[in-house]
């Protein structure tokens, strides 16, 4: 008999096989280009003075961190995983700190989604390709 998949929750998914883990590594991943493409944006932005936040000025720097751990991730490294919720949560509170402008819905969700990647980089370094999943081992009858 055939398990249906459950839909994946945002804030808090179930890792039960491979697919489920690597989807989220994937997903983290998407959020670190996303991260990076949007700090490129505002540098250009206030590169060619179409916006006014000083801050913007240094965003490529950021954008250089996301895009490197975006890969690193992306490779299945845990350190980066984690590299990525700690900058990730430093940024938010500097920007929050400074500018007073936070958007914690977004940051909730990406928290939240780095927090499911390390999970799912722990269930992948568990359950390495060469080893058996539990799910494909034939039951006793």
């Amino acid at each position: 008999m055939e398990q249906k998949r459950k839909t994946p929750t945002l804030f808090w998914p179930e890792i039960n096989d491979r697919i489920d883990a690597e989807a989220l590594v994937r997903r983290a991943v998407g959020i670190c280009v996303f991260i990076a493409a949007m700090s490129i944006t505002l540098s250009l932005l206030y590169k060619y003075q179409i916006i006014d936040i000083p801050m913007a000025k240094d965003a490529w720097g950021s954008a250089l961190i996301y895009g490197v751990l975006a890969y690193f991730i992306s490779e299945h490294s845990k350190t980066a995983g984690w590299m990525a919720l700690i900058v990730y949560l430093g940024d938010r509170i500097y920007t929050i700190k400074h500018t007073g402008v936070g958007g914690i819905a977004i940051a909730v969700i990406f928290t939240c989604s780095f927090i499911a990647c390390i999970r799912a980089l722990n269930y992948l370094k568990k359950n390495p390709t060469n080893k058996p999943e539990q799910e494909n081992i034939p039951k006793a009858s």
